[in-house]
């Protein structure tokens, strides 16, 4: 088996139009598109989600007749396809363990000696449960001829830990067999799990559509190959199709030793606990309680607005968000803070609401600097770091002055200037609901607003100074997807705030001072019409945020269900290890 990674590799991916329940018809296209796809270069070519079969099956004996050991013989037969055209081939196909009868949808390497190995998805999507039993390990490294590869599928692809577990086992890229839906391709969701780990995506999706019980669940199409950057370097729309493309496996090593370098694992220990029981019964033992609805306001400053307060903000507003450094002129002042914060205090006093912003600050801050932050016996302050450098911190304050401060800790090249903070992401309870703080440098890397949430975030707000590649627009597509504004073109599609929103089912209050546009982002990311606010224009830019039900929005906030079907038995030792990167043989032993 290969070892060595090469620095640029060809790969390519099939996207299918799978005939339901037919695997001679779906052999006979995998093997002329996969041939084309070797023909252009490709070392390995990836196919679809359940490509052997199709897609949907109402129960496990609609299917099991078709499932087929992994040393089954449509693997045998591709085998040879292998020999013939020197390409690896990924294939998604229901698996029977002959061992004790369980099926699992699984995807396997191929090589020109047959099966190499197999992954069976850890995360079902609401079909998946109807006939296969879930993966009960984590992804494995697949050394292949275009690199190590990760296999993830589908739905493994929503859980943010899936795509950082890949990056941190020493993977090159990810292989994606999916039956995606609910979100035009190249999806959103791939593009950010791409750019927030420097990892390449190979995705192959699945195209057309299937009928199950009468309902028509039309998939999304859009395969394509995403460079470590979250750009497309090329992609289908609708119908089947091949595509290869080059990826530079040099350049996205090191761009992804950078960003897992600075990872702060000690940080995310909260991501080891469960949240599957319900909210209400924890708030029965413990006591706290949701209000039903907040509404929060953002403001973006106008060009060259100095460090002037923003005016009164909207009637009603509970939770205002300023842009970082909005109140010392844009720029990072730490001998302005203590006035500065002086006056945002007097500012709520006269407007009934409160403020989270971020600013420079002395590392050492007592009460004799900002109003309502106290220090510590001894000299520190309560992170921990005596005086002399400068913190980078995210304050709510009120009328009776500041409520509660968070030293960043994820600076981020924007922040190299200050010392990071000293303690995790905590949440503050007020009388609407739980609030969480955090930067806009901490919106890169998933784990903070998880940690959020996990610890009950109901709302994130984040003040930000920030200049992501995203969002970005996206031209639309032909594929029939409903409803229709699905199809239409996105001048905003992948907002990073968007899909962290949608991660953890949380809101996430976004005011930026830069290119990247603010907003109001819904704990739902793909429902659509969606239930947000960009700020496009300077002032205010507000939204009712719903809580709880009976709203839909405000039960999945309050259920947070991505949150309690997320896999924290796979990947939690793999989150929390100190190493930047998994040892070889650790990540090569998960599979």
């Amino acid at each position: 088996m290969p070892q060595n990674t090469p620095g640029a590799v060809t790969v390519g991916a099939v996207q299918l139009v799978s005939a339901h329940g037919d695997v001679p018809a779906n052999l006979d296209a995998i093997e002329e598109l996969a041939a084309r796809a070797a023909a252009g270069g490709a070392r390995v070519v990836v196919t679809p989600e359940l490509a052997l079969t199709g897609y949907l099956w109402p129960d496990e004996d609609a299917v099991r007749g078709l499932a087929e050991p992994v040393d089954g013989p449509s693997v045998r037969r591709l085998a040879r396809l292998c020999r013939a055209t020197g390409a690896w081939l990924v294939l998604g196909m229901p698996e029977l363990d002959t061992r004790v009868g369980t099926l699992h949808n699984t995807c396997v390497l191929i090589g020109p000696d047959g099966p190499v190995d197999a992954y069976r998805k850890a995360h079902p999507f609401v079909a998946d449960p109807l006939w296969a039993a879930d993966g009960h390990l984590p992804p494995p490294v697949w050394d292949t001829p275009a690199g190590r590869c990760v296999p993830l599928i589908c739905a493994d692809m929503d859980y943010p830990e899936s795509a950082r577990y890949a990056a941190l086992s020493g993977a090159d890229w990810i292989a994606l067999p999916t039956a995606w839906v609910d979100e035009p391709g190249p999806s959103a969701t791939w593009r950010l799990r791409a750019w927030e780990n420097g990892l390449p995506v190979v995705a192959a999706d699945q195209a057309g559509a299937e009928t199950m019980h009468g309902r028509r669940v039309q998939f999304s199409g859009g395969s394509c190959v995403i460079d470590h950057t979250g750009d497309v370097v090329t992609a289908l729309d609708d119908g089947p199709g091949v595509l290869t493309a080059e990826l530079d496996l040099a350049a996205a090593r090191d761009l992804r030793h950078r960003l897992l370098a600075a990872r702060r694992p000690a940080e995310y220990r909260p991501l080891a606990r469960t949240t599957t029981w319900p909210r209400e019964s924890r708030h029965a033992l413990t006591g706290d309680s949701s209000g039903s609805e907040v509404l929060v306001a953002v403001h973006t400053p106008a060009v060259g607005g100095g460090a002037e307060l923003p005016p009164p903000p909207p009637e009603g507003t509970r939770l205002t968000v300023l842009p970082a450094f909005h109140l010392t002129g844009g720029v990072p002042d730490p001998a302005a803070a203590r006035t500065a914060l002086d006056r945002l205090s007097a500012w709520c006093a006269r407007h009934a609401c409160e403020a989270v912003t971020a600013l420079a600050v002395p590392s050492r801050l007592d009460e004799q600097d900002v109003p309502g932050v106290a220090s510590r016996p001894g000299g520190a302050t309560a992170s921990g770091v005596a005086a002399g450098g400068v913190r980078y911190a995210v304050v709510l304050v009120g009328g009776e002055g500041v409520i509660a401060r968070r030293d960043v800790t994820h600076l981020g090249a924007h922040a190299s200037w200050a010392e990071p903070g000293g303690e995790p992401t905590r949440t503050v309870r007020r009388p609407w609901g739980t609030l969480g703080l955090l930067a806009g440098e901490e919106l890169a890397p998933f784990e903070p607003s998880r940690v959020a949430a996990v610890e009950g975030a109901d709302v994130i707000a984040v003040p930000a100074a920030v200049s992501w590649p995203f969002p970005v627009p996206f031209d639309g597509t032909r594929v029939p997807l409903e409803p229709e504004e699905l199809r239409r073109p996105d001048p905003a599609f992948a907002h990073p705030a968007r899909l962290r929103a949608g991660d953890s089912h949380v809101w996430v209050a976004l005011a930026n001072d830069g290119p990247v546009p603010g907003g109001v982002f819904a704990p739902d990311h793909v429902a659509v019409p969606r239930r947000e606010v960009l700020a496009t224009e300077p002032g205010w830019t507000s939204l009712s945020c719903p809580l709880s039900g009976p709203d839909d929005m405000g039960a999945v906030c309050a259920a947070k269900p991505q949150l309690a079907r997320r896999r924290a038995d796979l990947f939690t030792a793999a989150l929390l290890a100190p190493a930047t990167v998994l040892p070889e043989s650790q990540a090569t032993a998960a599979g």
